[in-house]
């Protein structure tokens, strides 16, 4: 009987060491971060960081380890593993990937500041936590069109109207940020434009072209007459010959006066749910595309190779797209800026939610987690 009492006991020990060995095992595993990215260069900081591993691990101290290229890595902090990343392109745009947030299938996003507010006011329950850059879109149209500036394509949109005729303006996405700058600027110019095709009473039809990929072939059999776009697809149509850049996106006027100089465009987005449960991951992977930024702006090579292996375009184009972005990951000169974006949006009644009625203030604290992005510069 005491040989079966001890042979129990012994059991009962066993298995409680096994659960807690399984629980310790739990406890320590790391968090998956899912980080969705759109295919252009205005996300060179991810590139950089991804691509030059020793690089951070030397001089920073955060880097990640390449699992799958392109696809999944290990992030570390020391010789800490801090989170596994996964890396998801998303090519149909910004609306895109905060769908897939909304969804719960995204944790941070690299992704245009319109789309964000767009969802947050909607209800998404995601916060702006970094800037990632600054400018870096274009407005191109067909090569054959004899204008070279943006004042000399308003004045031609004019005499196609007394002509009886519309011109066509493709975009990438509604809520993009090249959706709602183009029909800014156009209202500032007094253009009037339409998005329904069966309306020709307006001088400009605006075309959404569901992404960047089909606008060089557009422009090319003469379905639009331009485009607005990010980069590098600006440098792409003008390298194909398909057409030219006539204005970049800070020279666009802006209705609230002036223009459109400094104009953030794409950010660090993070879902509440990743804020609270996978905090240190987030934290530490804003770190390592802020470290990436100040790299590559030191060395501009950095994001061009990196781009070319990641996008597959060439160094020439490369070269050229890069020099119309402004990479900065601060905050506070964006902020007001990202506020004027809101204020084009009520105008343009994209915002029926809780942004809708929100003042200045209100709208900055709706949509910016202060807290975590001072975490992220310390």
């Amino acid at each position: 009987m005491k040989k079966l009492y001890l042979a129990i006991a012994l059991l009962i020990s066993a298995i409680v060491a096994l659960a807690g060995c399984t629980q310790s095992q739990q406890s320590s595993e790391v968090p998956t971060l899912t980080v969705a990215y759109l295919p252009t260069d205005h996300h060179a900081a991810l590139f950089v960081a991804c691509d030059n591993p020793d690089l951070f691990k030397n001089n920073y101290g955060i880097y990640l380890k390449a699992v799958k290229d392109k696809e999944a890595y290990e992030l570390y902090k020391g010789d800490k593993k801090i989170a596994d990343v996964k890396v998801v392109k998303v090519t149909e745009g910004g609306a895109s990937i905060m769908n897939l947030m909304t969804q719960g299938q995204v944790d941070v996003a690299l992704v245009g500041n319109p789309p964000v507010i767009f969802y947050i006011d909607k209800g998404t329950d995601a916060k702006i936590i970094m800037n990632l850059h600054t400018e870096g879109s274009a407005v191109v149209v067909r090569k054959d069109i004899p204008v070279n500036n943006w004042e000399e394509f308003v004045n031609w949109i004019k005499e196609k109207y007394k002509e009886g005729k519309q011109v066509k303006i493709g975009h990438p996405l509604p809520t993009s940020i090249q959706y709602v700058m183009i029909k800014d600027a156009l209202k500032a110019e007094g253009i009037t434009f339409t998005e329904d095709p069966n309306d020709k009473d307006a001088m400009v039809l605006l075309m959404n072209c569901k992404g960047q990929g089909t606008m060089p072939q557009m422009l090319a059999q003469n379905q639009l007459d331009a485009v607005i776009a990010w980069e590098p697809t600006p440098e792409i149509i003008e390298n194909k010959g398909v057409g030219k850049v006539i204005a970049y996106s800070e020279n666009l006027p802006s209705t609230s006066g002036g223009k459109w100089t400094d104009h953030p465009c794409c950010c660090l987005a993070a879902s509440g749910d990743a804020l609270t449960k996978k905090r240190e991951a987030v934290i530490t992977f804003a770190k390592i595309l802020k470290d990436a930024t100040d790299e590559l702006n030191k060395n501009k090579e950095l994001a061009v190779k990196a781009s070319v292996r990641w996008l597959g375009t060439d160094e020439a184009v490369e070269r050229d797209s890069i020099a119309h972005i402004k990479f900065d990951y601060r905050l506070e000169p964006t902020i007001p800026q990202v506020i004027k974006f809101v204020e084009a949006m009520k105008l343009q009644g994209l915002m029926s939610g809780k942004l809708k009625d929100a003042s200045s203030e209100e709208a900055e604290n709706i949509i910016f987690d202060l807290q975590t992005y001072n975490e992220i510069m310390e």
